[in-house]
């Protein structure tokens, strides 16, 4: 019980006390991660790991299917051929138009060819004038492939060169884009280039107070602590640090929901995106095969950039339509993180 009230200091109705408690007890088993992360199976990051022989020890799990939920429903979208060619939620027409867009990104050639021929064209005219894609199938390639923002516009060059890295990463450790870290994958990863930090010789400050952080004529960031000044390129901190005036659109609000159950399929890993005219949520869907969470039961993560005074309601709405009545959160937290420059 002291446990539950440093965790809530506030009155809990007597069911959520008797659901954490429960928690509490298998408490070990549970790797939340406040900031959840995918990597491309061919992205920067990955080829990182492999070329610092970090990735020998830090391990991940095939993000195995991709979801849009819209109009109070949620469809499975295949991703590589063979989903595509098996799909019984897609006709014939869905299927050519998928695979000819497919197959330009997955040809140099074509590839090239589209880049100079539009590349000053809107990535959303490319797809329904050139590939004829509308409804469901454009929903799909634009915020779930390509991720754009509800109401945002990018160039077709840009378009092309985010399907193109997504396409040449299915195929590398099966028939997905995207890894998933297991054990809370986010963290692992902190931990093991710390661990390579300190055995290349790399310098640990601690107890020190950060004064303030300046940035410098250099592009470079000044932190001033209590015994000196370390100047970096990059710095990664909390936004305690920061002044409290961050711009609305470096905002981005989560919400992490603990399930009593799976909703999207048992010990498997899915993304979604959740499309509604207020905007596009992200969502990351996780179970026991991570080792993120006990058997029988899964985490659900949601982001959207604003406040959350803005988006609560849609990470709500995006959350209930993913889940479907097949599960019932037993904890949900909602909070805002700061993505700075």
């Amino acid at each position: 019980m002291d446990t539950l009230q440093r965790l809530a200091p506030f009155e809990l109705s007597p069911e959520t006390t008797e659901k954490l408690q429960a928690m509490l007890k298998n408490d070990r088993s549970y790797m939340i991660e406040l900031v959840p992360k995918v990597v491309f199976c061919r992205g920067e990051l990955t080829e990182m790991l492999i070329s610092c022989e970090i990735g020998e020890y830090v391990q991940f799990k095939g993000v195995a299917h991709s979801y849009l939920a819209h109009n109070g429903t949620i469809e499975r979208i295949p991703e590589s051929k063979e989903d595509i060619f098996a799909s019984t939620s897609l006709s014939l027409i869905e299927k050519r138009k998928l695979m000819r867009l497919m197959t330009m990104v997955s040809d140099n050639t074509l590839y090239t060819h589209i880049l100079d021929k539009y590349s000053d064209t809107q990535f959303t005219q490319l797809l329904q004038d050139k590939f004829k894609l509308s409804g469901m199938l454009l929903d799909a390639v634009l915020y779930l492939i390509v991720r754009v923002n509800r109401g945002d516009t990018i160039s077709s060059r840009e378009g092309c060169e985010r399907l193109h890295k997504y396409v040449k990463s299915i195929g590398r450790y099966g028939r997905m884009a995207y890894l998933c870290g297991m054990y809370g994958g986010g963290s692992e990863i902190s931990q093991s280039f710390c661990r390579l930090c300190a055995v290349s010789g790399g310098t640990y400050i601690l107890n020190e107070k950060v004064a303030a952080i300046e940035s410098t004529a250099e592009n470079e960031f000044s932190v001033v602590l209590d015994h000196g000044t370390v100047r970096a390129k990059q710095i990664v901190m909390s936004p305690d640090y920061t002044s409290t005036a961050v711009p609305k659109d470096q905002i981005v609000s989560r919400a992490i929901c603990i399930l009593d159950n799976t909703c999207l399929g048992d010990d498997t890993t899915a993304l979604a995106s959740y499309v509604d005219d207020s905007g596009v949520v992200s969502l990351l869907y996780v179970t026991h095969s991570t080792m993120t969470v006990p058997s029988g039961q899964s985490i659900l993560y949601a982001w959207v950039e604003g406040s959350l005074e803005e988006t609560r309601s849609l990470l709500t709405s995006a959350v209930q339509t993913t889940i479907d009545s097949k599960a019932s959160p037993l904890l949900s937290i909602f909070m805002e993180s700061h993505e700075l420059d």
